[in-house]
């Protein structure tokens, strides 16, 4: 019986997400213009945004993954990721500092020490939703 609960709480849980799990529909893509970066695009960006996702193992254990990126008008980001494992009574998280610029159709992410890497992702906005690498994300502040 609790697996059915369970089962049911994800199914409502996406039913009830607004339609931020299917694919973006009109917004405004990332682009500024050709060779440039620029201030108008990254407007878009500034603010906080987040993508949980929901798992049920077979065994019935209950865990997600949680994806928060914060984009600061100076270029500054952070990314937080919270992984919970439900049934255990578990829970991990990292941050990552970044610098961010964006580009054509595109948004540069560079993560600072003692993380490294630098990343460009595509990128669309859509209302408060983000589209980040195709991925999701909605709007938690601004």
């Amino acid at each position: 019986m609790p697996r059915r609960s369970l089962s049911l709480l994800l199914l409502l849980v996406v039913a009830c997400d607004g339609g931020r799990l299917g694919a973006p529909v009109g917004g405004t893509l990332g682009t500024v213009g050709p060779g440039t970066t620029g201030t108008t695009a990254s407007s878009e960006l500034v603010g906080t945004w987040r993508r949980i996702l929901y798992f049920l193992a077979e065994d019935g254990s209950a865990s997600s993954s949680e994806t928060t990126w914060r984009f600061n008008a100076d270029g500054t980001a952070s990314r937080v990721s919270v992984t919970r494992n439900y049934t255990a009574g578990l829970a991990d998280a990292q941050t990552v500092d970044a610098r961010w610029e964006p580009l054509v159709q595109t948004v540069r992410i560079t993560y600072l020490p003692p993380s490294s890497g630098t990343f460009e992702f595509t990128y669309r906005v859509n209302g408060d939703t983000l589209y980040l690498a195709s991925q999701p994300y909605a709007r938690i502040a601004r």
